[in-house]
């Protein structure tokens, strides 16, 4: 079955998407409000706690097929990249209470048209989770849960929240982890280098539409001692397992693409669809390697908190992310990011030097 060709038409827009996505802006800066209130500061509205920032480089592949050499990987070439890892909610909470959770790619010094909402100039952005489809299919439905639930977060007792938390982790166990809303609840307390990423929603790949993935390498994940982390005795369990697995190892993973072959069975506007992998599997396009190094040095903790922005924004149009729940990202990303870096001085780095000069492997 061929790849289904981008053009503008396969976006459906419904007539009262602007508001909707007006009201999530608006439910976002309020649980801003609620957070600064918390924290003392300004923060992220979610995944506002770094289990690890990293450099490394993705090499894109030779010799690919005309349907994957398309945008960053129409070419071999290798791109120094920014790596973050953090769990998914807006808060500082201990990581008994183990969430969602993310991994952004900040890939530097990219030639090329971007889309009109580009924040930046140089970088193209992916931004993934684990699961192959995100837990609410339109802007509308994600409104609903959404200030029903996630908004009233900071005003909930930690005890609260790691019961939730560990009800859902244990019962989605039951089902095999199989169930997006009790991994969004309470996600294994895993490892965040044993975990796969995915964009979730779609987007362009040049001509055509895909889903993008970082699948973590056999190697890597022989690497680590321990996938499941005890977090019951430590509030930042996971970062100080980045932190001791970066000081003797590198990590790994590959760059894997999923193109749209058909708009019934993979939908642009349904976020919540996984799209079949037995009709289009997702191909390898190349590899992320990240080096041994300090995993969440000062350096980082300042650029996480008050340099960096993670955005589908920015992008080559090659990549524009696609469908009402990007659209909804599109509008709404900037604005809580300006809200959170006012004042502060934005990095757009265009090498790794730039942006984390002190970044020599760790020893011992």
């Amino acid at each position: 079955m061929s790849a289904v060709r981008y053009e503008p038409s396969i976006e459906q827009i419904v007539d009262d998407e602007q508001e909707t996505i007006g009201k999530i802006r608006d439910t976002f800066i309020q649980l801003g409000e609620k957070q600064e209130k918390k924290e003392g500061h300004s923060m992220r509205t979610s995944h506002a706690k770094a289990t690890g920032l990293l450099g490394g480089e993705l090499e894109i592949f030779g010799d690919l097929p005309p349907e994957l050499a398309q945008g960053i990987a129409a070419q071999p070439g290798r791109y120094e990249a920014l790596v973050r890892f953090a769990q998914g909610p807006g808060e500082l909470i201990p990581d008994r209470i183990s969430t969602h959770r993310g991994m952004a790619i900040k890939l530097l010094d990219v030639d090329g048209p971007r889309i009109p909402e580009a924040r930046e100039q140089t970088t193209q952005d992916f931004v993934l989770e684990p699961g192959p489809a995100f837990i609410h299919s339109t802007p509308k439905t994600f409104l609903a849960d959404f200030k029903g639930g996630v908004a009233n977060a900071p005003a909930m007792p930690d005890s609260v929240k790691s019961a939730v938390s560990n009800v859902a982790r244990a019962t989605n166990a039951l089902f095999g982890n199989s169930s997006k809303i009790l991994s969004f609840l309470g996600h294994p307390s895993r490892h965040p280098l044993a975990e796969n990423y995915f964009s979730q929603a779609p987007l362009r790949w040049g001509d055509y539409v895909a889903k993008v993935a970082m699948v973590v390498s056999e190697e890597t994940l022989a690497a680590i001692s321990d996938e499941e982390i005890d977090a019951s005795d430590d509030d930042n369990a996971f970062r100080h397992a980045m932190e001791a697995f970066f000081r003797r190892n590198g990590a790994t993973f590959d760059f894997s693409v999923q193109l749209c072959t058909d708009l019934d069975k993979m939908p642009v506007e349904d976020a919540s669809v996984e799209w079949p992998q037995e009709d289009s599997p997702y191909r390898l396009v190349g590899r992320l390697t990240l080096p041994p190094q300090p995993a969440f040095d000062e350096r980082r903790r300042e650029l996480f908190d008050n340099g960096l922005a993670f955005q589908p924004n920015n992008s080559l149009e090659a990549h524009r992310p696609l469908g009402g729940v990007m659209r909804a990202r599109l509008a709404v990303y900037p604005v809580m990011s300006e809200r959170r870096m006012a004042g502060a001085k934005r990095v757009e780095p265009k090498s790794l030097d730039e942006a984390l000069p002190a970044r020599e492997a760790a020893q011992g």
